[in-house]
């Protein structure tokens, strides 16, 4: 059965292009498609249109899994999509973004052994793996590390307050300590998160933000904050929960 789907899909270049604009395109798409295969069409129809290997958004919801039957996404999107990249400040050429913003970002972590962590990851995971059309059983540990960190990148930029300050460390940030914490469970990993102003403290509810929806992102997001609040010597941060606890006791 097919359905007619109307797109407005994000252009825009960096080497040309002063602002982005929208490119509208009706697709006539069997459901059983899948996500991928309408991908190819607009390439078709549209000239060098480029889309990330980590997602893109439809509606302001992202959307990282290609194989995705497009009857799933009607359903969840109706007729009318809008494309966008995951994070329009950082366009390079369409739905592609810069993600060197991302990795730069999570350096204080590469520091306390994130890479170790990757590294060890990515070797039960990636290698002889093919990761959304990226081969992997060719590349060195480092490269392998990256392809890691930036499967991460539909996390970094779901939720509205993750794309409208860049200060905002981020839910992408918070599952990756989280995850460097369960490991080596020091200190040093709290302070890296515990900043008031863009720490964990803001985090926002990621499966709002994500298709198909996945509670585990805010479940692990929620029980690192728990362990902030019970560990964590930060001034700040236990001042801001004996308030919490003060506003419950009332």
């Amino acid at each position: 059965m097919e359905k007619k789907i109307d797109l407005e899909l994000f252009r825009f270049d960096v080497k040309t292009d002063y602002l982005p604009y929208f490119a509208k395109l009706s697709v006539e798409i069997d459901l059983e498609k899948s996500l991928l295969e309408l991908l190819q069409i607009i390439q078709h129809e549209l000239y060098e249109y480029h889309y990330s290997a980590y997602g893109f958004k439809i509606n302001d919801v992202v959307v990282f899994d290609f194989d995705l039957p497009i009857d799933a996404l009607y359903k969840r999107f109706g007729k009318e999509w809008k494309i966008e990249p995951l994070n329009p400040h950082l366009a390079l050429k369409d739905l592609t973004i810069n993600t060197d913003y991302f990795l730069q970002k999570l350096t204080p972590l590469r520091r306390l052994g994130l890479d170790e962590l990757a590294a060890d990851e990515t070797h039960s995971i990636f290698r002889n793996f093919n990761f959304k059309e990226i081969k992997t059983e060719k590349m060195n540990t480092q490269d392998l590390v990256e392809t890691f960190l930036l499967s991460f990148l539909p996390f970094a930029y779901a939720t509205p307050l993750s794309v409208e300050n860049q200060d905002y460390l981020g839910e992408a940030y918070f599952i990756l300590a989280a995850s460097l914490y369960a490991k080596h469970k020091t200190t040093e990993i709290l302070e890296q998160v515990c900043d008031l102003e863009n720490g964990i403290l803001n985090a926002q509810n990621l499966q709002t933000y994500l298709f198909p929806q996945d509670a585990k992102f805010d479940v692990c997001i929620q029980e690192f904050k728990m362990i902030l609040f019970d560990i964590c010597e930060d001034k700040k941060i236990q001042n801001f929960k004996s308030k919490i606890l003060k506003a419950y006791a009332k």
